[in-house]
């Protein structure tokens, strides 16, 4: 099965919704590789004059280690985004193959409840590194723009995926045993 097999689809809205998560994927994939190279030039080429920018503002030295945390934080929950899509891109295969309750989507749910939990404390890790550096970044006329909080919806997201994973292994279940009275 090619990839472009994996788009095909007789149903619109699923077809819109493959393309849509395959392009967010995409973009999160390409965020990954700049966060990725930036995180090289910090240890390597660009360490002296991030440092010197730092000190600039009289940040210490050891704040670059901040920088290359809060890209490496960055590139964690960047990964995180890719899997859930990975697993929401599997679920809706199995729809497109007329399989919803197909008993691995129980367990994808499930990674994705926890792949949610996990951007949940990365991104609040984030954010906490970002306040520390945020000082020296608007003395440096370089603003930094994190808006994140914990709020209901992503815990909300979190409960519904792992409810809709027990429902969906229950709805497994049931088929099988379905299946086998028939």
């Amino acid at each position: 099965m090619t990839l472009f097999d994996k788009f095909k689809s007789g149903d619109p809205l699923l077809l819109a919704a493959k393309l849509i998560v395959g392009f967010a994927i995409g973009i999160m994939i390409f965020a990954m590789v700049m966060i990725g190279l930036g995180l090289g030039a910090l240890a390597t080429v660009e360490r002296a004059e991030i440092i010197g920018q730092l000190a600039k503002v009289g940040a210490p030295a050891n704040m670059a280690w901040l920088v290359a945390a809060a890209l490496a934080l960055a590139l964690g929950l960047l990964f995180l985004g890719v899997r859930f899509m990975i697993e929401l891109f599997g679920i809706m295969d199995t729809v497109g193959t007329g399989d919803p309750f197909a008993p691995e989507n129980g367990s994808r749910l499930s990674r994705m409840g926890w792949l949610a939990i996990g951007a949940q404390g990365i991104a609040l890790a984030l954010k906490g590194v970002v306040k520390v550096l945020e000082p020296y970044a608007i003395k440096a006329g370089k603003p930094i723009d994190l808006e994140f909080d914990l709020d209901m919806s992503g815990v909300l997201l979190v409960l519904i995926l792992f409810i809709l994973a027990r429902v969906f292994r229950h709805g497994a279940t049931m088929r099988a045993d379905l299946e086998g009275t028939v």
